[in-house]
């Protein structure tokens, strides 16, 4: 749903378009969900520059639409020669949609340790079927993942979320950042915002069918809801740290 292509004009162009699965909503409402543009762009720039992501942060500027053709337009910033600093815009039109920096690359031979470690929660089969469906249609994007409940409290704002593909598709950054873009629907009243940014840290990827969101709403502000994610997958490998900030619906 986030793959897209060279333009064959411009190297640094990528095309891509709104299908079904990568919208949410209902009927001729449906609009591309932002993270699936986040994944898209992630993808682009991985191919384009031949590195693996680091980090990505975006901005959500505005929706497109199902049907919807846009351009992904990409840049080298800076960088040096393990790694770079690059951009990334998707357009449609000659309007920007959404706006992204990245850092990608990495030095080899570093020494690695995981410091965070992934909370003692219910294996995936013996949690719910997560209940905030509102969006889902068959075949849109809510519809292509099954999230399943692991615990909730809402006085103290944190979730644990299983989630995992209804597709064949590997771990990569695309997928994980994608889907880190589910980080509203982590407590009942920021259920339907919308998302202003996300800044996605890419920590591993590790194969697992399964991957546990650990999310930690910080606080309501202003109309605003704050907070930070953490993706492990099933053996307690980390594999993702997130960020993101969304207006509330209103009431």
């Amino acid at each position: 749903m986030w793959s897209s292509r060279p333009s064959g004009l411009d190297p640094d162009v990528y095309h891509l378009q709104a299908e079904a699965r990568a919208c949410v909503g209902l009927g001729e409402q449906a609009f591309f969900m932002g993270g699936v543009g986040m994944a898209a762009a992630i993808a682009a720039l991985e191919h384009w520059s031949e590195k693996p992501l680091l980090w990505a942060t975006i901005q959500f500027i505005d929706h497109g639409l199902l049907g919807d053709a846009f351009e992904l337009e990409l840049e080298k910033i800076g960088g040096g020669r393990n790694v770079i600093q690059a951009g990334a815009r998707l357009k449609r039109g000659g309007d920007i949609l959404q706006n992204m920096s990245a850092a990608l690359g990495g030095r080899d031979n570093s020494p690695e340790h995981q410091f965070a470690t992934m909370p003692d929660t219910r294996p995936p089969q013996d949690c719910d079927l997560k209940q905030d469906e509102a969006m889902s249609q068959p075949g849109n994007l809510i519809d292509q993942f099954e999230r399943r409940t692991a615990m909730e409290d809402s006085e103290a704002g944190i979730e644990h979320m299983w989630i995992r593909p209804k597709f064949e598709v590997d771990i990569s950054a695309p997928l994980l950042a994608l889907m880190s873009d589910f980080f509203l629907g982590a407590h009942p009243r920021s259920r339907g915002g919308t998302s202003l940014d996300n800044t996605f840290r890419l920590c591993s990827i590790h194969p697992t069918e399964w991957v546990l969101a650990v999310t930690h709403i910080s606080s309501f502000t202003n109309g605003a809801v704050h907070g930070t994610q953490a993706q492990f997958a099933q053996d307690g490998t980390l594999l993702s740290v997130s960020s993101q900030t969304g207006l509330l619906p209103r009431r």
